[in-house]
This record gives C-alpha cells, sequence and structure tokens, in this order.
C-alpha cells in the first residue's frame, strides 16, 4: 500500500497505474507490485433474500367460461340486494 507524497491520500491502482484522488495525480506503479481492489459487502441479519416464483398461479386460473359465470352470478345478486 502506498501513499501520496504530497497529501497522504492512499493511492488506488488505475489504468496499470496508482491514482491519488485528491490530487489527481498518477504514479508509476512498480513492476514487482501486484495490487488487488477487494470490496467486502457486510449483510444485516434483517436483510432477506427474495424469492422468486417461477410458475406463479398459472395453474391455479379460473377458465373463461367459469369467469362469466362469476360475473354474471354477482352482478345479478348485487342488483337485488340493494
Amino acid at each position: 500500500m502506498r501513499f501520496c507524497p504530497n497529501c497522504d491520500n492512499i493511492l488506488i491502482p488505475k489504468n496499470k497505474k496508482l491514482y491519488c484522488k485528491a490530487c489527481d495525480i498518477e504514479f508509476e506503479l512498480d513492476k514487482g507490485e501486484n495490487y488487488k481492489l477487494v470490496k467486502t459487502i457486510k449483510h444485516d441479519e434483517k436483510e432477506t433474500a427474495p424469492i422468486v416464483v417461477k410458475e406463479g398461479l398459472r395453474g391455479e386460473r379460473i377458465s373463461d367460461q367459469d369467469r362469466k359465470a362469476y360475473e354474471e352470478f354477482f352482478d345479478l345478486s348485487e342488483a337485488d340486494g340493494y
């Protein structure tokens, strides 16, 4: 890990060079040094993974004929009740 000689910020590898975000200066990368960026993501216990349902409710749908029968039944019963 290297730091900028001008501002002491950490140098970040970018385009095969070391880059200082504060000074906007690039420094040559030594040939023997290998740099790797590692990002660690911490998850809370409250986070949950989404559940993906592939087939959905396709099997539970009613036919068009049954739908029309329900609509006719409920349309007539609402008119009679009120």
